[in-house]
């Protein structure tokens, strides 16, 4: 009969945390306790599973500054049961102690990684840190968000030489898997030269969706075999992304100083010399316009404002060429009496005048819902029934639609992050390729979300088969 080994306990910041529990630490860096001297320290999450396995580290904010990528790690750590692990998982929801979000203490000279125990203060606290945080752990989780303010999809980037971490980031939900060398000195860098596969995780859907980033590190977690409950929770919208790609970036940088208009967001497909954006100039003179440079993923997007020169303005992964044998057949092909649509579709609104709607067509979701940025009672209709007529405003195409519509209906709708909110439901007509039917869809905010539109299930029918791997098969953009 096999023999299970009893599980361990981890040592943390000089704190032992045994089998079953989980408990909040502090790493104590270099000079932390001496006399005058204000106490310095990292905080982290330590969760010990009832039962043993591998340890995993989760850690965010490697510059002290990116909050998003914090409140993700926070919403990892909130979820973790000890009874559902197998194993142990360790999260630092702010590595560098000395940026933004520092409780206290001044701003600390930049860590290099491993560190060294003998040297500078930064020396020092990255041996600490490297020591408790990395050594002992079996696969390392880092998230982070894209660099000036981009927003963008869920990435991952593994080192080329580590099919460890390729096949971790592979269950990680990203769109797709960049194969780069760490930077020297990172603690990705120093994680591959002592053999612990390192995942390193970028997204940044809205200024408070960290979903993409929790449900990621989750995803990884569940493949490394530390949670052994059932990964069956419901995940946020990037989580019905279509499997990775395997490939490299290519980058749109800004020719000149000027103000950006961006005409391509994060998730969308481009063709080969489509217009990405308009770049004004800050003195008076003509725009440059920038086409992207291959058929592509817009996987990351500058927002709209002033840039400099040289400033990446959009991240994309090219389309993979196909031969023609290997041409798909047309895209609204009926097969077995169906119609198959992608998990992103245009979409056409005509009762509100909406001709072109980006849409993402979940079978998860029961009900439909509309992004609108403005709404208000107008009026009421007359009858025994006296219901509100709302003027709202749909941001569809360039200019945004404003249209006056009768409320059929209040609905309580739980969020992806887990909030409730009373929506207002209406009746309107859905042209979605060949089919076209009344749906009843919720009116909400969703700017941080990707796309404008969600078609729940109760809107698509019998007559539609919807492919998660694919999009716009009822039509390009």
């Amino acid at each position: 009969m096999a023999l299970e080994l009893p599980a361990r306990g981890v040592r943390i910041g000089g704190v032992t945390i045994g089998p079953g529990e989980s408990r909040a630490v502090a790493i104590p860096l270099a000079g932390a306790g001496g006399a005058g001297v204000r106490s310095r320290a990292v905080p982290a999450w330590v969760v010990v599973g009832a039962r043993p396995g591998p340890r995993v580290s989760v850690v965010a904010a490697p510059r002290g500054t990116e909050a998003l990528a914090a409140r993700a790690a926070a919403h990892v750590a909130a979820r973790l049961d000890p009874n559902g692990l197998a194993g142990s998982v360790v999260v630092v929801p702010v590595l560098r102690p000395g940026g933004r979000l520092a409780v206290a203490g001044g701003p600390l000279a930049s860590m290099a990684f491993p560190g060294e125990a003998g040297g500078d203060r930064a020396a020092r606290d990255a041996f600490t840190l490297f020591s408790d945080v990395v050594v002992g752990a079996q696969a390392l989780i880092l998230l982070g968000v894209p660099n000036r303010g981009r927003r963008g999809l869920l990435v991952a980037r593994v080192a080329p030489d580590d099919p460890r971490a390729r096949r971790l980031a592979v269950h990680s939900g990203a769109v797709v898997v960049v194969q780069r060398a760490p930077r020297p000195g990172s603690l990705a860098a120093a994680a591959a030269a002592v053999q612990v596969p390192a995942v390193e995780l970028f997204a940044s859907a809205g200024s408070s969706a960290a979903d993409p980033l929790a449900n990621g590190a989750r995803a990884v977690l569940a493949a490394a075999g530390v949670l052994v409950e059932p990964f069956a929770e419901p995940l946020a919208e990037t989580s019905s992304l279509p499997p990775p790609l395997p490939g490299s970036l290519l980058r749109v940088v800004a020719p000149a100083d000027g103000f950006l208009e961006p005409l391509a967001a994060a998730g969308d497909l481009v063709r080969l010399r489509q217009e990405l954006g308009q770049l004004e100039p800050w003195l008076p003179g003509p725009p440059t316009t920038l086409f992207a440079p291959s058929a592509a993923l817009v996987v990351e997007a500058a927002p709209p404002g002033a840039v400099r020169a040289g400033a990446t303005l959009f991240m994309l992964v090219p389309a993979p060429r196909r031969s023609p044998a290997a041409r798909p057949q047309p895209a609204a092909a009926a097969i077995d009496g169906k119609t198959h649509v992608g998990w992103v579709e245009l979409v056409a609104l005509p009762g509100l005048g909406v001709e072109r709607l980006k849409a993402k067509i979940d079978t998860g979701a029961r009900t439909s819902a509309l992004h609108v940025t403005r709404m208000r009672v107008v009026d009421t209709t007359g009858g025994p029934h006296r219901r509100p007529i709302l003027e709202i405003t749909v941001p569809a195409g360039r200019r945004p639609t404003v249209v006056r519509v009768t409320v059929r209906s209040y609905a309580m709708v739980r969020d992806t992050s887990g909030r409730i909110e009373r929506r207002p439901v209406i009746e309107t007509a859905l042209k979605l390729g060949p089919l076209q039917r009344r749906i009843t869809v919720t009116l909400t905010n969703r700017g941080d979300m990707l796309y404008p539109m969600l078609v729940g299930r109760t809107a698509l029918g019998p007559g539609l088969l919807v492919d998660p791997s694919r999009r716009y098969l009822l039509g390009t953009r």
